[in-house]
């Protein structure tokens, strides 16, 4: 039994859902660690042919749980949610059957960056993204890493340094979608990808993830992860987290 996670087998796709509604699905480490498990239970499930990772409600993901963050008590704390970050990641990453990101409605944060794990992105067409990390005296350890390879470092750069947001024309423009739908068929196009890659052999595509993996390599990743566990230790991040909690704009020396 999940809190935070609804998982379905349908027609040979295994759905997971991040289910917290009221809070943009942001990411804290009991939904994160609902992600792991249940990907670990539908990579064990022969049912499920095809995975598909989504949202419910308005939002795909916040991200990172900035009052969880905001909350930790020591820098070991804080730095615990982000090792729990990273787990995620490196389980998507490992992920051997088709993984299709189902990106029901805005994401931003560490939202955004489980863009860069599918197989398959489908975006709702009303979907707004941003790395907005910086704005909190922290990095998008997945922008800042394999992104820089997948869409180009000034642009990688642009994004995370700016902390500027895009729309779902422009994820689909640089790559990182492969379908924009009108969020009522968002579910539809999915499993007509599903389907798509059902028609192939599990065997080659196992062997294109293979590959994907030697080169998008999980070291890359936890690259991005130690240096985001290094800045939630500094000032800056120290005065993020006092001006979430008092509810203003943090104010960085330069």
């Amino acid at each position: 039994m999940y809190s935070y996670v609804v998982k379905e087998v349908r027609g040979g796709v295994g759905w997971i859902y991040m289910n917290r509604p009221e809070k943009y699905n942001a990411l804290n480490t009991v939904l994160i660690r609902e992600l792991i498990a249940s990907l670990n239970d539908l990579e064990g499930d022969g049912e499920a042919k095809v995975l598909v990772l989504s949202g419910r409600g308005r939002a795909f993901s916040a991200g990172i749980d900035l009052s969880e963050l905001a909350s930790a008590k020591s820098p070991d704390e804080a730095g615990r949610i982000f090792q729990a970050l990273a787990g995620l990641f490196r389980r998507l990453l490992a992920v051997e059957k088709p993984l299709i990101i189902a990106v029901n409605g805005d994401a931003y944060g560490g939202g955004a960056e489980l863009l860069w794990v599918g197989d398959a992105v489908v975006i709702s067409e009303n979907a707004r993204i941003s790395w907005a990390e910086a704005r909190w005296g922290l990095l998008p350890p997945v922008l800042s890493t394999i992104g820089l390879l997948a869409i180009g470092p000034v642009r990688a750069s642009y994004l995370a340094m700016s902390s500027s947001a895009i729309t779902a024309r422009d994820i689909l423009e640089m790559g990182l979608a492969t379908h924009i739908t009108p969020p009522e068929k968002l579910e539809d196009v999915v499993v007509s990808v599903a389907r798509s890659f059902m028609e192939n052999s599990p065997e080659a595509l196992k062997a294109i993830k293979k590959i994907k993996r030697s080169i998008v390599a999980t070291h890359m990743v936890e690259l991005g992860v130690s240096e985001l566990e290094r800045l939630s230790r500094t000032a800056s991040a120290q005065e993020a987290a006092r001006a979430f909690i008092e509810r203003r704009k943090p104010s960085y020396t330069w």
